[in-house]
């Protein structure tokens, strides 16, 4: 592995300005390429790495805290195993592929194991105990640490994290090296589609939707014919809306039926539920007469008007 960058020489500004420059691809990043990251779709991480859109800053709370947190940890962690544990102050690149990147959290010597391994730390909320729960971490974790070993060559890692605030838990994660050829492959085809610009399959996030809207914003008053794998789509898409249509009217059923059992009362308590049925007074607000007996403040305070393309699918009547 090589030595890229040494972070210690920037400041949070020239951190945030070097991750938008970026082109590699990271270990947070690797499972938004093979489509297992619950943040960040595929195709908004290839909408960043072309420059279409700012790569996301790293600036809410859980990140901050993570990052005052994080020497804590790290010292904890090897007062509590025993481990010697060290700080890495470097972005580092594979020896061989340019675009496989590491930014970790530090390097652990476990007696067990030959030589150093990778050291990943992270913070959580109660909220999600469940998925650190067992033997087994989140995917989109399995996929950072096997991607770190890959950049690194060390042969295993350790991920520790805290939860709450006041458990902590790590698992070691040995070097697997079918899992690290198929994520150097697809790391290879993503960067093929962020050279040549060819965007990767479209899914249904928010960032793909407002992509498709601001690419095609406009209509020509013209019939265009569509090959048979829209039509599918096209006719999947209309047996999904009368499915939807039904469990919304079934979900409104049960939902009647319940408050029609509750009476006045304002929870309902069972063996395994508790259902809350809280009285909410909302106050709405009559725009179309507000607009047209004042029309001057409507126009003025109005907020920006927004276009979209309306879509509707009509199935036609087989022809004999």
């Amino acid at each position: 592995m090589r030595k890229l960058v040494d972070k210690r020489k920037m400041t949070e500004a020239d951190w945030q300005a070097y991750r938008g420059q970026q082109k590699g691809i990271g270990g947070s990043e690797i499972a938004s390429v093979i489509g297992v990251n619950p943040y960040k779709p595929k195709f908004k991480l290839w909408l960043e790495k072309t420059g279409q859109i700012p790569v996301e800053a790293l600036d809410n709370e859980f990140i901050k805290w993570g990052n005052i947190l994080e020497p804590v940890i790290r010292k904890q962690f090897a007062k509590e195993t025993g481990f010697k544990v060290f700080q890495n102050n470097f972005v580092l690149q594979h020896d061989e592929w340019d675009h496989v990147l590491a930014n970790i959290d530090g390097e652990v010597i476990d007696p067990a194991y030959e030589g150093r391994g990778v050291l990943e730390i992270k913070t959580t909320s109660e909220y999600n105990l469940k998925e650190w729960q067992g033997d087994k971490l989140p995917i989109q974790y399995m996929a950072q640490v096997q991607w770190y070993m890959a950049t690194t060559q060390y042969t295993y890692a350790y991920v520790v994290v805290l939860i709450g605030g006041n458990k902590l838990r790590w698992w070691v994660v040995e070097r697997d090296e079918a899992i690290i050829e198929q994520l150097i492959h697809a790391s290879n085809e993503f960067m093929e589609l962020v050279r040549t610009m060819t965007p990767p399959e479209i899914g249904g996030s928010k960032e793909e939707s407002d992509y498709v809207n601001s690419r095609f914003d406009q209509v020509v008053d013209e019939e265009m014919s569509i090959p048979p794998i829209i039509e599918n789509l096209a006719i999947e898409y209309t047996d999904i809306q009368q499915e939807m249509n039904r469990l919304k009217e079934r979900s409104e059923e049960i939902k009647n039926q319940i408050k029609l059992e509750a009476k006045d009362f304002k929870t309902l308590k069972g063996e395994s539920v508790r259902i809350s049925l809280s009285l909410v007074n909302k106050t709405l607000f009559d725009s179309k007469t507000f607009q047209k007996e004042h029309n001057e403040l409507y126009e003025k305070y109005k907020t920006k008007t927004s276009s979209y393309r309306d879509f509707r699918v009509k199935l036609l009547e087989e022809k004999v």
